[in-house]
């Protein structure tokens, strides 16, 4: 009878590692790009998730435009892009959401930066 449980335990225990295992992506930093920090915006909280960014702003002063992020390789070279427009007034605060699509390769992701599409 103890060599069933063993036998019924040992498989469960593997599955249950590489569920655990295969459902971890490593989370990725997200910096601010110097035309966000020189518009009075910082960034309290950020998460990053298969594809998905969040990350919660808070503004000193009034700040709109066109925010990129962008995703980035181990050598800091752009790889992928996503675009939200961001209208804060002073002492205001946003969680900012951001999507990459499919056709970029986040297994080369190693970190995320948020700056202003220049004009």
């Amino acid at each position: 009878m103890v060599l069933k449980i063993v036998n019924f335990s040992y498989p469960f225990l593997i599955l249950s590692i590489f569920m655990t295992v295969s459902c971890m992506e490593e989370e990725k930093p997200v910096t601010l790009g110097s035309s966000v920090v020189e518009k009075g915006i910082s960034m309290t909280s950020s998460k990053s998730d298969q594809g998905k960014v969040e990350v919660y702003l808070i503004s000193s002063t009034s700040a709109e435009g066109e925010l990129l992020a962008k995703a980035l390789n181990a050598k800091g070279q752009e790889i992928g892009r996503s675009k939200q427009i961001l209208n804060l007034g002073k002492d205001d605060a946003k969680l900012v959401s951001f999507n990459f699509d499919a056709s970029v390769n986040l297994d080369k992701v190693t970190r995320y930066m948020l700056d202003f599409r220049k004009k």
